[in-house]
């Protein structure tokens, strides 16, 4: 969860936690033969669309990859280099020693 968190940033790597009671709702539909409602189909959407709004790329990410090049990308931190230096700070390991034990 650390590596997803570094590579696509904490507020995307939450975006599970939306879809899970929506997920909960269609096993429980499936498996226990529970009714869905028609809010709860509303309620649906709305997780849906608001995972969607959620997960789409900023201005910042959308500037370096129209520009494509490396200086854009470290500055808006979306450089390989970036997410390595993240994952590092998110773990507490020293830059290039191994991230985690037994690595």
């Amino acid at each position: 969860f650390f590596a997803l968190i570094a590579e696509v940033g904490p507020a995307k790597a939450t975006v599970i936690t939306y879809v899970n009671p929506a997920v909960a709702v269609v096993l429980g539909a499936l498996v226990l033969g529970e009714r869905i409602t028609l809010a709860m189909a509303g309620a649906f959407a709305l997780i849906l669309g608001g995972s969607v709004l959620a997960t789409r790329g900023g201005r910042s990410a959308a500037v370096a990859a129209e520009a494509g090049t490396g200086a854009v990308a470290a500055e808006a931190g979306t450089g390989a280099g970036a997410r390595e230096r993240r994952l590092d700070e998110v773990v507490g390991a020293q830059p290039g020693q191994p991230a985690g034990p037994g690595s």
